[in-house]
């Protein structure tokens, strides 16, 4: 028996404060919205005191509440080790430390857990993932 799947290639803006998917539709590029029916989802990730994890508007709604476990502009420490970073690029409301090699490590209290700024990203990227898969109705 053959099956014939259509997959749709999405593109990713991965960006330092905004991120955005988009898919060809028609032959003309067109931004998919988020699950919040959003065409931009902030780079933001969350971990709450009940170890939940948020990603992009939720977490940004929360981050009065609980900034040390908000992350945002995580970007930009992607490909740096700690003593490239001046010191007023770490005066965030999360802590910002270093492993025994000099890489990175954003500190998470609520899950007593160190991430490196591309463990990070990655939630945004899943996230713009699942909500692409969503609208296109693709697993």
């Amino acid at each position: 028996i053959y099956k014939n799947f259509m997959s749709k290639v999405v593109g990713i803006d991965l960006g330092t404060t905004n991120s955005v998917v988009a898919a060809i539709e028609g032959g003309q590029p067109s931004v998919i919205p988020n699950a919040e029916g959003l065409r931009t989802t902030p780079s933001i990730v969350a971990y709450t005191k009940k170890q939940e994890l948020l990603v992009g508007q939720i977490a940004k709604r929360q981050a009065v509440i609980n900034p040390e476990n908000t992350f945002f502009s995580v970007k930009r420490f992607i490909g740096s080790k700690e003593n490239e970073i001046s010191e007023g690029a770490k005066q965030l409301p999360y802590k910002v430390s270093k492993d025994t090699n000099g890489n990175i490590k954003i500190k998470c209290s609520s899950l007593d857990k160190d991430f490196s700024p591309e463990e990070i990203s990655a939630q945004v990227l899943r996230k713009l993932i699942s909500d692409a898969s969503t609208y296109l109705g693709q697993e």
